[in-house]
């Protein structure tokens, strides 16, 4: 089945200058060039008469992070690991979601995720179920078409 979510916004476009950085993240200018300094972070390469460095939205969550992890009590060098693997974590978690969504249905009058085929046969289709808080699961056979 092909990938069923909508166009999203494109993240990736997104760049702020190191002072912005610091203002969203509470992190200091100071702080964040040290990070760029020991390679935990880095700007986006500069372009033509630009000056200013400019961070993407990568390293935007990447400091928040490791803003986040050093507020936990970790070391800089371990909430920079932390902060490695809850972003490999969360981007494994998008493939595995952009894979097998295949819409939001309306099930017994409620709302649901069809979450793609539950079986090789594919003959089943797993849904997920979100009530007050409550999530639920369902397999159910795939829809008769008549």
């Amino acid at each position: 089945m092909a990938n069923m979510r909508p166009n999203m916004i494109d993240l990736s476009q997104l760049r702020f200058q190191i002072g912005e950085l610091s203002k969203m993240t509470g992190v200091s200018t100071r702080q964040l060039r040290y990070w760029e300094k020991k390679e935990f972070i880095s700007a986006n390469e500069r372009g033509g008469d630009q000056e200013a460095r400019v961070f993407g939205f990568k390293v935007y969550i990447k400091v928040s992070l490791i803003k986040r992890y050093l507020d936990e009590g970790y070391t800089l060098a371990a909430a920079n690991e932390k902060s490695k693997s809850t972003i490999d974590d969360a981007i494994w978690f998008h493939h595995f979601f952009d894979q097998s969504f295949r819409g939001i249905e309306t099930i017994d009058g409620k709302r649901a995720i069809n979450l793609g085929f539950f079986d090789q046969a594919q003959n089943q289709i797993l849904y997920g179920f979100n009530e007050d808080g409550h999530i639920t699961y369902e397999v159910r056979p795939v829809p008769k078409i008549d």
